[in-house]
């Protein structure tokens, strides 16, 4: 495996990582909607909301574009050894 495929893997490891933490927020959003006494000292559930869409959005660009990543880090013929 080459450099930049494992960085592609990892980047697109993190993208997964975003979308559950959005999944997370969007479950604390509701729990706080539903029982606000369930944590008083809790922040709005909109703000909640508001950080699942956030990291929903950026675990999608992380996940669907991570080409676009690589190839930033990664310019063509740089580092990657030639496959001989």
């Amino acid at each position: 495996m080459k450099p930049s495929q494992a960085f592609g893997v990892v980047v697109r490891f993190f993208g997964l990582l975003t979308w559950l933490a959005s999944v997370a927020y969007l479950g604390s959003a509701f729990t706080v909607l539903i029982m606000p006494s369930y944590r008083p000292d809790a922040a709005a559930w909109t703000h909640y909301l508001m950080a699942a869409v956030i990291w929903f959005v950026v675990g999608w660009f992380l996940l669907r574009r991570a080409d676009r990543i690589v190839a930033f880090a990664y310019r063509h013929g740089s580092s990657d050894a030639t496959d001989v």
